[in-house]
Parts: C-alpha cells; structure tokens; sequence
C-alpha cells in the first residue's frame, strides 16, 4: 500500500499544480465560507461543514466533493491505486496545505483550527 500511496502523491502533487489557475478563479462564496471557518478539509479528502450547514452552503460543499471524486477516481486508476486510498492521500495533503485560522478534521475527527503549527495528521498520511 505504501508504494500505491507514493504513485498516489506524485499524482496529486501533479494535479494540485496544474489546478492552482482554476483555483484562483474558485467561487467568492466557497472562499468566504473557508475565512469563516464553516466549512474545512476532511481526512478522507473531501470538504466538510463544519457546524450550522444551510442549503447554500450545502449546495457548495457538494459541487467541490463531486468535482473532486471524479478528479480522484481517474488519478486512482491511472496510479492503480483505490478511489479511497487516492482520496485518503489528497485529504492529507490538503490539511498539510491549511492555513492558519482554516478548519480541519483532526484523525479523531473532531474540527480543529489550523495554528502555525503543523495540523494534526492521521497516522495512514504518507511521510
């Protein structure tokens, strides 16, 4: 599994870079949610709410996880990797990537709020 997740980083990594444009162009209220703290990165790779949720919000937070588990899926067959494994190893480096005052899930999965130190990480994150 250790070499799947190391196929699976270097796509990710690939993926993150060539995404970086399209996230300058992201929706003004995704971004006003992330400052807010009401929505953070999950441990399974995907955004969550974090506390009150409203159907806006929701609606947000469901057009970014389906983008994102097509994107995963066909970066987990082109690494032969499973959706899960991908998934597991974007969510880790997508808290790595947190910046200070955005939320997180920590492995215990409770939500926490990024500081200058390094977020918590589950112990399945690669090194």
């Amino acid at each position: 599994m250790r070499k799947l997740l190391t196929g699976a980083i270097a796509g990710i990594a690939a993926t993150l870079l060539v995404a970086t444009p399209a996230l300058a162009q992201r929706d003004p209220a995704y971004d006003a949610a992330r400052s807010a703290g009401q929505v953070g990165e999950k441990m399974d790779g995907y955004l969550g709410i974090v506390g009150a949720s409203n159907a806006s919000l929701q609606r947000i937070v469901d057009d970014i996880n389906i983008k994102r588990r097509a994107v995963y899926a066909e970066k987990a067959r082109a690494a032969n990797a499973t959706l899960e494994e991908y998934a597991l190893t974007a969510g880790c480096l997508a808290i790595a990537r947190t910046a200070r005052g955005e939320k997180y899930q920590a492995p215990d999965g409770s939500w926490q709020t990024r500081t200058s130190a390094p977020p918590m990480r589950d112990s399945r994150c690669p090194a």
